[in-house]
């Protein structure tokens, strides 16, 4: 019944894009050139304990350097529908170096996106986690610069680095996002696998492999956004399920499943904003002794004044690794940054952060550090 509806409504929005009446755009589309590039350097001591490396300091600098090209680009039609594309290509010489290529429908309906990009109660939900005019605590951030000790479990949308969960990433998806009610909205997004192409970006070439790839994956969302008597208020909630693949069924494994809940509060240059995640169906291997399961949540309050900002943020984040070992990994940090814009689009920043890790296995599976961090933002 789930692909007859999802096929329904594809076949229905390709009938009205066929229809003879479909009014023709004013101005053909044109791509424009907008991206990003930060810089980071950090100074400070990191120290690992681990079966591989006991007590070892790991160094005392690093570096990370990021940015995307986006190549986008929109048209309005007579009959008051937008439709635009967007394809965005890594700065950095990477495996994945066409991170994000979709295109859009929009128009009093609410938007369509189809093809390689987050699903929309991803994408909705950075709004209401822990505020930060520096480095990020959220999404991996932490590993940039406080590596775990070897074994330890990391991951960019797992609760061991992230609120912000989602089973998948850039895989070919169609989603759907209401218009505002109010302030509220609503989300929806499938993804027929969350295996990609030869590059984590790409679309999968073929049909999906169901012995040995996670199917069939659905996030639903909400969100509110809202301003009373200069008080703007944000709130956030997502889900998503997917079906596990018949290999690691046959081990034992359920269907991984993940919610996720936050909001803020914004006032007279405040924002205090935190939230909550749990994964409490964990994605595992084909023989199910490993599991992503476990919860996160992260807290943090920003001020900015003028060109100025500051801001504190907090992270914690658990996940059971092996399933036959009774304790958990756990990951902790705190930053804390202020930054300065020097013109449209360009800030620096400077941030300190401390982060410890332990694993499952105790005193052997541990790593700690703490760092300042000069960074340099430039959106263009």
């Amino acid at each position: 019944m789930r692909k007859q509806l999802l096929l329904g409504t594809t076949a229905l929005l390709a009938g009205a894009v066929a229809m003879p009446d479909f009014a023709s755009a004013e101005d053909p589309l044109r791509l424009s050139v907008r991206g990003y590039k930060n810089e980071f350097f950090g100074i400070g001591s990191i120290d690992v304990d681990s079966d591989s490396a006991a007590g070892t300091d790991t160094g005392n600098s690093s570096h990370f350097s990021d940015g995307e090209v986006h190549f986008k680009g929109e048209t309005a039609l007579d009959n008051g529908l937008t439709v635009g594309v967007q394809i965005e290509l890594e700065a950095n010489n990477n495996g994945d170096q066409v991170d994000e290529a979709y295109t859009y429908v929009s128009g009093s309906f609410g938007k369509f996106i189809f093809g390689s990009e987050n699903l929309p109660n991803y994408l909705n939900f950075w709004g209401v986690t822990a505020p930060n005019v520096g480095v990020p605590i959220n999404s991996g951030w932490i590993s940039v610069w406080v590596p775990p000790a070897s074994g330890i479990q990391t991951g960019f949308r797992v609760p061991m680095q992230s609120t912000n969960l989602e089973l998948r990433n850039d895989n070919f998806a169609m989603s759907y996002t209401s218009p505002s009610f109010a302030g509220f909205s609503f989300n929806i997004g499938y993804a027929p696998t969350s295996a990609g192409g030869s590059n984590s970006g790409d679309p999968k070439n073929g049909p999906t492999d169901e012995n040995t790839e996670n199917s069939h994956i659905i996030g639903v969302g909400a969100n509110y956004k809202g301003s009373f008597s200069g008080v703007d208020l944000g709130f956030a909630v997502g889900y998503n399920r997917a079906t596990v693949s018949d290999n690691a069924e046959l081990a034992g494994a359920d269907d991984p499943q993940q919610f996720k809940v936050g909001a803020s509060i914004g006032v007279a240059g405040f924002t205090i904003a935190g939230s909550y995640a749990n994964e409490f169906e964990g994605q595992t291997n084909a023989a199910n002794t490993s599991s992503t399961e476990g919860q996160a949540f992260d807290v943090g309050v920003s001020y900015s004044m003028g060109p100025w900002g500051v801001s504190a943020t907090y992270f914690s984040g658990e996940a059971e690794r092996t399933i036959a070992v009774g304790n958990d990994d756990e990951v902790w940090a705190l930053v804390g940054a202020v930054s300065y814009s020097i013109g449209p689009g360009i800030t620096t920043s400077f941030s300190l952060i401390h982060a410890e890790w332990e694993g499952e296995n105790g005193g052997t599976e541990q790593s700690e550090g703490t760092l300042g961090i000069l960074g340099l933002a430039v959106g263009f």
